[in-house]
């Protein structure tokens, strides 16, 4: 494989992976037990246990919020491939970013890789802030994945969360889409003109990448303007943006205490435990 195919694979299915991950609209009209509970309740609480979770610092009960995060993808017939495929990155580079407190953190030595001694402490904080950051990533991604986005801009509505700031998330989910669909048909029409018997240097590769990406971001500009141009023919401001008013999804009242339920034993558990 050449390097530019290398380059238009990698390009592609990135921008396929975030469509689908922008998307995941099959998942709500799904009967499990998040999406029969009200979209505003479903998002409080969840954004309450994620605060009180980033103020927790006792490893089990992160270790066992993301199993119970993984409990509630099943009982909301949510695949749990789809769920780790969600959640898996986040964690992943908030290692990377906390890795050095292995050994810049005072504390016993585990072991000794050289003039590296990683510590007792240092392990536990790592280990610690990866498990907080999986479990909240978990729980937000089951938000995600249960609730319809319009149903989420609803509930902020209900929240009174301001309308130019609820605006401002509806129009930025809707033209990501666009965006990504743009940077596809990118991909498929220089891979159109590509003669893939033909061998590419590095310098040429780099010289076409550098291209895509400059026609991907003069087209992304020239977007942005149109859709400026447009909310103003329509009046521009608040009133420019339709962000809806009502949930579509019907909540059950069972569901609903039984989430409460869960998210407040939840809470009072982190902040028993802390």
């Amino acid at each position: 494989m050449t390097r530019g195919r290398v380059l238009d694979r990698t390009t592609a299915e990135l921008g396929a992976h975030a469509r689908l991950l922008l998307l995941g609209e099959s998942y709500p009209a799904r009967d499990g037990f998040l999406q029969r509970v009200d979209p505003t309740l479903k998002l409080v609480g969840v954004t309450a246990v994620v605060v009180t979770a980033v103020a927790t610092r006792d490893l089990l009960t992160l270790l066992a919020l993301l199993v119970a995060a993984f409990g509630l993808a099943r009982l909301s017939s949510i695949p749990l491939r789809v769920l780790v495929a969600r959640v898996w990155l986040p964690p992943v580079l908030a290692f990377v970013v906390v890795a050095p407190r292995l050994v810049l953190t005072p504390g016993t030595p585990v072991l000794t890789l050289g003039p590296l001694s990683p510590t007792e402490a240092g392990a536990a904080y790592v280990a610690t802030f990866v498990a907080r950051v999986a479990a909240c990533v978990a729980l937000l991604s089951l938000v995600l994945l249960t609730t319809r986005f319009s149903d989420l801009l609803a509930a902020l509505r209900r929240l009174r969360v301001p309308t130019l700031l609820v605006g401002i998330v509806a129009v930025t989910y809707r033209y990501l889409l666009v965006f990504f669909a743009e940077l596809q048909r990118l991909v498929v029409a220089r891979r159109a003109r590509t003669v893939h018997d033909r061998r590419v240097s590095l310098r040429e590769s780099w010289r076409a990448s550098g291209t895509l990406l400059g026609t991907f971001f003069v087209r992304t500009l020239e977007r942005s303007e149109r859709v400026q141009m447009a909310a103003a023919a329509r009046g521009g401001g608040r009133r420019a943006i339709d962000v809806g008013g009502a949930h579509r999804t019907v909540s059950r009242r069972r569901s609903n205490v039984a989430f409460a339920t869960l998210a407040l034993l939840a809470i009072v558990g982190m902040v028993v435990v802390a």
